[in-house]
């Protein structure tokens, strides 16, 4: 009788809450994106792509888990030594920018997260593909910067982008000029200084900021302000793997330019 009684209950509360197994659904797509972006924190790429992959299955249109899916693939990516593999990864990481731009391109993430992985692809395409990417890249973080101008990361890219025009080659300009008939980008050092330090401070707890901004100064001849911006990069705290890393490299440049300085 006990058993009967539970098993009418249950029918009643199904037919009452026609939404009850959406809503169901909704926690557990909820639970799996927390636990993807505790892996993508821990820099587990390999595992929180599997995780956001997993959601987008059932919700294609996850517009985070579709950003933060493309900047896993690019991370993963940039550790593989051949062109090969780092293409495969930076092509999976375009094809989710493109979907988080279909699903919302009225946000800075969704052009940030174009412009990053163009940029990414530019380390593996043909001279006139990169060429075109240029144009494309400044084109997508000058949207990114309007939806909103406090984006850290997408002045970060956009100095980075900066400084790759600055210091173009022959062979790239001329490229530019006769292959894609496109105007040339046009940028400097000083240009790049400016976009990374409004990154830095945006987010100064940002160890790879200090470390770009560290290259840039140094190619400018900016020795003592190099050395500056390394110190400071070295006072930060360290909290990922990925930190220790970026930590090392700041310290290896400094060493070389404390020498050349000498």
């Amino acid at each position: 009788m006990q058993k009967t009684f539970k098993l009418l209950f249950l029918m009643i509360l199904l037919i009452s809450s026609p939404n009850l197994v959406a809503i169901s659904g909704g926690l557990g797509s909820e639970n799996l994106l927390w636990e993807a972006n505790q892996l993508y924190k821990d820099y587990k790429d390999a595992e929180a792509l599997a995780k956001y992959e997993q959601l987008l299955a059932s919700e294609p249109e996850q517009q985070e888990a579709l950003i933060k899916a493309s900047i896993v693939c690019g991370r993963i990516g940039s550790r593989f030594p051949d062109d090969t593999q780092k293409s495969q990864y930076y092509q999976k990481a375009f094809t989710f920018a493109q979907r988080a731009l279909l699903v919302d391109s009225s946000v800075a993430e969704s052009n940030y997260i174009m412009a990053l992985s163009l940029s990414n692809l530019c380390q593996t395409v043909t001279l006139k593909e990169r060429m075109v990417q240029l144009n494309q890249i400044k084109t997508f973080l000058d949207r990114a910067l309007a939806k909103n101008p406090r984006h850290a990361d997408s002045w970060h890219l956009m100095g980075r982008w900066s400084f790759k025009v600055a210091n173009l080659s022959f062979t790239e300009r001329s490229a530019n000029r006769l292959l894609t008939h496109l105007p040339l980008p046009i940028s400097s050092n000083q240009a790049a200084i400016e976009a990374i330090s409004k990154a830095i401070e945006l987010d100064p707890s940002n160890l790879l900021y200090y470390y770009d901004l560290a290259r840039v100064q140094r190619e400018a001849n900016l020795s003592n302000d190099c050395v500056q911006t390394l110190q400071r990069a070295l006072d930060q705290k360290l909290t990922t793997t990925e930190d220790l890393e970026v930590s090392r490299r700041c310290r290896i440049l400094l060493q070389e330019v404390l020498k050349v300085r000498a």
